[in-house]
Order: C-alpha cells, then structure tokens, then sequence
C-alpha cells in the first residue's frame, strides 16, 4: 500500500489537530498536506504520542524539499529554518521525549513505524536514527541493493588491444578517459562523472564501441539503448553520440551498431500518461542489453529505483553526468551520493594494478587502500577540453565549484573575454529587461524572416536567460511577462496573452498521449498553411508540430530557472541573482548555471550574494552516503 497517499482513503476521518504542527504550519515550517497527512494516519490507528506526529510531520516536510529521510540526530541539534531548536525539545519534552535515544523508543513502540530489520509494511521505517516513509525506504533499499550487487560482481575481461586502438594518443599525464573506457567495460554497473567539456560523450561512444566490437567478434548483438532525463538531454546525447561516431579508428559495421537516437526515461519505460507507473518493471523488462543514461543529476531517487527494477538481470548500465551539477528537482541526489568520495578515493590497490595492466596507464600511483568496494565502479574526468587556459568561464566554474568565493570574484571582474558582471545599483528593484532582451534579436530577426523551424530552433537554442528562484522581480515567471511585454512594446508580438509567431514555452507536465514530457521546448510558428502550431524536436532532431489548443500545462520560456536548464548548453547565458539572500542560492546552482555557457557568461548579481553561494552547499539526506562510503 502507498501509505504517503492515504488521504483519500481516510477521507471521512475528523482528527484532532495538534497544536504544535499547526503552529509550526502557520510559521511555514511545514505544508498543509505535511499536517494532515500524520494526523490521518494518527486518527487511524489511536496513535496519541506527539513525538510521533511531530516525527512524522518533519519527514514528510523533508521529503518536499527534496530529502529521503529526516536524521534525528541532526534534527535534535538543528531542525527546519523557521522552528527554534527549544521549541522543537520543548514540544517533545510534553510528550516524555528528552532526547534522540527516547524519541527513537516512541517511534519504536508505534503502529506507524517500522524497524529496517525487520521491516513490516507501515507508513513509517525507523533505521538507526533514520526515519522514512515507507516507499522511500524501499527506493533506497532497491538501489542499494543493486549498487552492493554489482560493485562486488565478477569482473569482465575488455579486449586491451581494442582500447588501444580507440586511445592511439599517448601523454604524460593519466588519461583518464581511457581509464574510464576499461573501468566502465570491467563491470555490469559503471559511472562516468565528469565537469563540461571533459570528453563524457566522446569516452562512452569509445566505451560503446569496445562493447560492440567486443559482441561482433563472438558473434552477438547487442542491444543498446540510450536515455537521459529530459527531451532536450536526449536530443542533445543523440547528436553528441552521432558525432563522436565519425571520429572513432573503427570499421563502418561496427560504428552502424552504435545507436544513435536516445530517448528520455518516461518514454523508455513507458509512462502511464504521465503517472508514476510504467509499463516496464520486474515482470516486464526492458529489452536491452546496454542501457545508457546521460545527465543522472537529474535522475531522482524514485526514477532510478524504478530504472533499475525495470532492468533485465544480465544488462549493463552505464551511469553519464556532472556530480558538481544540481541535485534532481525531487527527492534524492543519486549521482552526488554515488560520487561522494570520487576525488580522493581513486580505486582498491588490486583494482588500480588490473586497470593499469589493461590501459598501460599508470594508475597504481593512484591507489587507495581505504577506498570502499563502490569505487571500482567510478571513474572522474578531471581534463576540461572544452576551456582553454584563458577561459573565464572555465576558470570561473572551477573556483565556484571548490566553494572559493575569493576566486569566484576575481574571475567575475578580470576576464572579459567571456565573462561579464552586471552588479545591481542600490537603486535598482527591478532587472534590466532591455539589456537582457537584446539577446534575443537574432532569433526575432529569424521568426520575422519565417525561417524553417531548425534554423529557428537553433536560433532561440544560441541564447538564454536564467533565474535562480521562480517567485519575485528577479524571479522567472515575473521576468517571462516582462520580457513578453517588452517585445510587445517593440512590435514583435501583437499581443501577449495569446499564441503567436516566435512564443516559446516549455512543458511542465509530462503528457505520453503526444510523446512530450516535462521539460520539452516549443516554439509557436505557422505551418504550410499559416496555421499556427507549436514545433517540438525529438529525440531524433526531427520536429513534431502541435495545435496550441492541445498543449494544457506550460509556460513562457524566455527565462526559465537554473534547475529546468540542466541537460542543455548555450551560447550565451545571462544568470539573474535576486536581490536578497534565498536558501536556493548554493554553489551547485551558480556553477550549473555557469556550465550552461559554452562561449560567455553574464552573471547579475550582488558580491555579497555570490560569496554566500559559494559558501552553500545542497545537502540532502540519504543513507546511501553511509551505506556506500563509510560502511564499507
């Protein structure tokens, strides 16, 4: 049973409210639905304890922001923002709950909560000082344990000779791509993790064609499958893959067997019009045998949980991403989990000695005797061939990145090549629409011209505004209606709040009925016949045109935030700060948004604020941490 979706179920309950959670929800410290959703289930079961109400409560809050479990522990010394911590212990106090060791007595004695060990089917699961809901305890445990299966799984014997022929360059230096080719070939389950322009694609086209080649010398085909996230992720893995292709020192038979065309996860597994069901699960696999998925940052807990279960016993799945990247819009953060200690933990002293016997690179200077069983999985790019030794926005991503706001500052002023920084006046309330429209002209001049959709398409694709929060003057959805009304104002749209030549909007909600999900970009232009449509591309680059009136959930996507942009590059990018400090404004965010830009980056935005993000890091809670890195 889905015990976090019980309210219609005990619908015709009236519980007690509990004065804490509804002073807590007033204080916007918790959601309705977190309030309700414990009491119901309190109601239900004469469940009278408050330490248990308030317990669950926090978990369910938690879970709305993105974490798997809440950790008492961390809780007792540091509860939400918004709840003081002697209003939390005093609230528990009432209840004879003085300090984590009793809270955990009261949970265990209730008829909401689980032990892990063992674990019965009940709303809530208490692991250590760990609570989950039930559902989310599975999810973990399900990736958990196919990440312990396959991490300690018998490893496979790559052809080196092959690897050779792919890597024919010889340096000084490690070459880490080669590494990761035979790393990611020596096992079921791999992850490739690396920062923009570090050769992600082109490593796993090279990995793809030693699998391909190593198939057709026994006589076998394999099956392979390519995925990622978002329509714009797969349609940008489609044409990344199609590339490095052409390059590879292999026969033509072998490079026609590496795929080309990716799809997105809902359309792989098949989505149930949207709902978190899939056509494909334990009793009906998925037919492959090599499944790659690109951007996992974007990969949440539940998605992978169900992409693994949906996985056929003998495939191999090849994880691609940046873990530097922002954690997925909900629940967990997979890949940072996998990659936790990815920079210092290297690989097992036997693991270094085989790679290094397989690549002739001298990976034994990298061993680690204190690195856990789950690295042998791993393999971090740490060559960026996409910014030269000039580039500011290289240089800028990386200080972000390592958190050096010092850095981060003397980049933003002293590399005007290619990136710029607009600092806001004390004055200004408001962001410079004008300056930011101006990046558009190219694709206006384009729709004015009637231009075919591709050349459109990649018009609008050359340039994008982003915003780091969705609400406020700074925010995406005030600065789309004032973009909108700009270019209303200059006669390029006779009028705004309808559908014109030139709108673009992206989906925000997946709709398998038209094979568009969430995320995918459109742009509204007249067909054959000057009726207006809406052009999406598909995985493929091909496009597929809609009648407005069959798209029901979108918005305007001039701007669009941090987190939606993830999966696609540009140009050009102009990143929006707010004014004020925002719990969002994390160093995950600002490097993201930075690695969007592929030839310069405008950031507007305050110093003060840019110090703070850099300082800030995404935490989320998971017991995959733990599980995989310190456990082991």
């Amino acid at each position: 049973m889905d015990f976090s979706n019980q309210l219609d179920l005990l619908a015709q309950a009236e519980p007690t409210s509990n004065p804490p959670l509804m002073a807590w929800q007033e204080q916007g410290v918790l959601r309705a639905i977190d309030r309700q959703w414990i009491e119901q289930l309190a109601h239900h079961v004469n469940e009278s304890n408050d330490a248990v109400h308030i317990a669950g409560a926090l978990c369910s809050a938690y879970l709305g922001a993105g974490h798997i479990c809440i950790d008492l522990v961390s809780l007792w010394k540091k509860p939400p923002e918004g709840l003081a911590v002697a209003e939390l212990k005093a609230a528990l106090a009432a209840s004879g709950v003085h300090s984590v060791a009793d809270w955990c007595d009261a949970l265990k004695q209730s008829q909401l909560v689980s032990l892990a060990l063992p674990l019965t089917e009940k709303p809530m699961v208490l692991s250590g000082t760990r609570l989950y809901l039930y559902r989310y305890f599975q999810y973990e445990q399900q990736v958990l344990s196919y990440l312990k299966h396959h991490a300690g799984a018998t490893p496979f014997e790559p052809d080196a000779a092959i690897i050779d022929r792919l890597f024919p360059n010889k340096s000084d230096t490690v070459d880490w791509q080669k590494v990761a080719v035979a790393n990611a070939a020596s096992l079921p389950f791999s992850v490739i993790s690396g920062g923009p322009g570090t050769g992600k694609t082109t490593t796993v086209t090279k990995l793809l064609a030693l699998l391909v080649s190593q198939s057709a010398a026994q006589g076998k085909v394999l099956r392979i499958e390519l995925a990622a996230p978002t329509g714009k992720a797969a349609a940008r893995l489609t044409e990344s893959i199609a590339n490095a292709k052409r390059s590879l020192p292999l026969e033509e038979d072998i490079k026609a067997a590496i795929p080309e065309q990716a799809s997105t996860l809902h359309r792989l597994l098949g989505s149930d019009f949207g709902r978190s069901r899939f056509k494909h699960n334990r009793d009906n696999p998925l037919h492959l045998d090599v499944l790659l998925v690109d951007e996992v940052s974007m990969v949440d807990l539940p998605m992978m949980a169900k992409l693994i279960d949906a996985l056929p016993p003998h495939a191999r799945l090849i994880l691609l991403g940046d873990k530097d990247q922002l954690a997925s819009v909900e629940a967990g953060s997979v890949l940072g989990d996998l990659s936790l200690g990815i920079e210092s933990a290297y690989f097992q002293a036997d693991w270094a000695q085989r790679l290094t016997r397989l690549t002739g690179e001298n990976v034994s200077q990298f061993a680690n005797p204190e690195a856990p069983l789950i690295s042998r999985s791993l393999t971090l790019l740490r060559t960026s061939y996409r910014f030269d030794a000039n580039s500011g926005i290289g240089h800028l991503a990386k200080a972000m990145n390592a958190g050096n706001a010092q850095d981060a500052i003397y980049q933003l002023q002293n590399n005007p090549r290619d990136v710029h920084w607009q600092v806001p006046t004390e004055q200004q309330t408001k962001p410079d629409i004008a300056t930011l429209a101006k990046g558009y002209d190219d694709y206006w001049d384009a729709v004015r011209q009637q231009k075919d959709i591709v050349s459109l398409y990649a018009a609008f694709s050359r340039y994008q505004i982003l915003t780091a929060v969705r609400q406020g003057e700074f925010g995406v959805e005030q600065v789309n209606k004032q973009l909108e009304l700009y270019f209303y104002q200059r006669g390029r749209v006779k009028d705004p709040h309808v559908w014109y030549p030139g709108k673009a909007v992206m989906l925000t909600r997946n709709d398998a009925s038209l094979g568009l999900f969430n995320g995918d970009i459109g742009l509204c232009m007249p067909d054959e016949s000057q009726r207006l449509r809406v052009w999406f591309m598909q995985p493929d680059g091909s496009f597929t045109g809609l009648l407005p009136s069959r798209l029901s959930a979108f918005e305007v996507v001039f701007a669009m935030t941090v987190h939606k942009s993830q999966g696609s590059e540009f140009e050009r990018v102009a990143l929006l700060l707010p004014l004020t400090p925002s719990p969002v404004l994390t160093r995950e965010l600002i490097y993201t948004g930075i690695t969007r830009a592929k030839q310069d980056f405008t950031l507007w935005g305050a110093a003060h604020l840019v110090t703070a993000a850099a300082q800030s890091r995404i935490q989320r809670n998971s017991g995959l941490p733990d599980e995989l890195w310190l456990s082991a």
